[in-house]
């Protein structure tokens, strides 16, 4: 049986400017999130895909509405206890840059450390296979600073590896990086979903490689909209196209790509 690891109960995600009424971005959601599937997060720039994601990580208050975490709500959790539930690669830099690949690597152990930070040998052990499962073993004694921004994501995706938590949320993991090294992140979240009984939450704004990679897509639209569904269904009822074509683009549902209007 499929284990829910996360699920809403009718999220309303938004903002609140200085002086002024909340901005609301998205209503009422109750989605759910399984343990083995990939989910990718779409929409054009301003429907709130970060706003949700970090609402769902407790990073942004919620205008309304719960999330749980496999059953418990998220406003009853520690710290700790959601740092073993979720672990998360954002778009911001590492703070100490002079750290090794290996070193930021082991700092996703931090939750189950002792209170001294002594890692212990199970500890390294997970640690190697994170650094084995990202393909970085060859830069594991490098600098995290000399690094390319693919190299960079897939030591990121290696500490939240090391983590060792049931679902791994990502902010555009796939956004500074060239076109093979996204189809190699993109493979490498799969494989972890699938192969490893994870949950994988991503927003992108690469609509190609989501359709190719995800089981399940939730799609925002700027006016608040929201669909969920496989790409295959997404696309054969013009949800794509509702929300996404312009004046300008359209997206073609045959080569699953955007193209000049003619």
């Amino acid at each position: 049986m499929t284990k829910t690891l996360l699920k809403t109960g009718n999220l309303t995600t938004g903002y609140f400017p200085r002086r002024k009424e909340s901005v609301v971005l998205q209503r009422k959601l109750n989605v759910q999130l399984t343990a083995g599937e990939m989910v990718c997060i779409l929409g054009p720039n301003g429907a709130g895909k970060s706003t949700l994601l970090r609402t769902l990580l407790g990073f942004q208050k919620a205008l309304s509405g719960e999330v749980f975490y496999s059953g418990r709500s998220l406003r009853n959790l520690t710290i700790g206890e959601v740092a073993r539930e979720v672990s998360v690669v954002l778009t911001d830099r590492i703070g100490d840059s002079f750290l090794t690949v290996y070193e930021v690597v082991a700092s996703g152990r931090y939750p189950y450390a002792s209170f001294t930070g002594r890692l212990h040998e199970q500890d390294r052990q997970i640690i190697a296979d994170a650094i084995r499962q990202a393909g970085i073993e060859n830069i594991a004694n490098q600098q995290f600073l000399t690094l390319s921004d693919g190299e960079k994501q897939k030591t990121m995706i290696a500490r939240a590896l090391a983590q060792d938590t049931p679902m791994i949320f990502l902010d555009e993991p796939a956004a500074f990086i060239d076109s093979p090294n996204k189809v190699m992140v993109m493979e490498m979240l799969k494989t972890l979903a699938h192969g490893h009984e994870k949950a994988v939450l991503l927003t992108t704004h690469d609509m190609e490689p989501a359709l190719r990679f995800a089981d399940r897509i939730w799609l925002l639209g700027v006016n608040g909209e929201f669909e969920e569904g496989v790409p295959d269904e997404l696309v054969r009822r013009g949800s794509i196209n509702r929300l996404f074509d312009n004046e300008t683009v359209v997206f073609d549902s045959t080569a699953r790509r955007f193209e000049k209007r003619k």
